[in-house]
């Protein structure tokens, strides 16, 4: 037996689940994993999943939600509200960039379940709420200091979010375009001087 199945027997069976669930989509796209084959990942019988999700879009909402969580505690990670506008978008996209970096699967599971129609606007809306309330205030204090762009949040959250998840696509799966080492301050820096005043 494998270590990762080893570990996986000794979890929760709902996390057990969740965990064999996001391995499979990230490894062969959400389309290509039928509940038998979760169920084979997760070393429990079909059965079992259904009794912790009734269906397959239902587990798929609830990986998604639990991804969410796990990355906004990430982010939030040592964030101070009372900082500085410049001192807390290095905080948070700091955060949020090693993140993505250092776990591959994740980056490529919120990939493909961002853009899931298994997961509708509300839910999405209501999964990243926590990330979104430090964004918004982030950027509201920065553009009312007139430190940042006055442009709409999603223009100026999108620009450093697809920028920062590019970029750790990038050095994942293609690292030899990349000869000399890619400093994560260096990124802040080219992102920050993008959105601000």
């Amino acid at each position: 037996m494998n270590v990762q199945s080893d570990t996986r027997r000794n979890m929760d069976k709902r996390q057990q689940i969740l965990e064999a669930t996001a391995d499979l989509i990230a490894e062969q796209g959400l389309h290509s994993c039928p509940m038998a084959m979760v169920a084979k990942h997760a070393c429990c019988g079909a059965g079992t999943i259904y009794r912790y999700f009734e269906t397959k879009e239902e587990l798929v909402q609830q990986l998604f939600l639990h991804l969410t969580e796990v990355m906004a505690s990430h982010c939030m990670n040592g964030y101070d509200e009372s900082a500085g506008v410049k001192l807390r978008f290095y905080s948070f996209w700091g955060n949020f960039y090693r993140y993505m970096l250092e776990k591959p699967r994740d980056r490529a599971l919120m990939e493909q379940l961002s853009a899931s129609p298994a997961i509708s606007e509300l839910q999405r809306e209501e999964a990243l709420k926590p990330m979104n309330k430090a964004l918004t205030m982030l950027l509201t204090d920065g553009k009312q200091q007139q430190l940042i762009k006055n442009l709409p949040d999603a223009v100026l959250t999108t620009m450093t979010f697809g920028s920062l998840t590019m970029m750790a696509k990038k050095l994942q799966l293609s690292p030899q375009m990349f000869p000399q080492a890619v400093q994560p301050d260096d990124l802040l820096n080219l992102c920050w001087d993008a959105i601000k005043a």
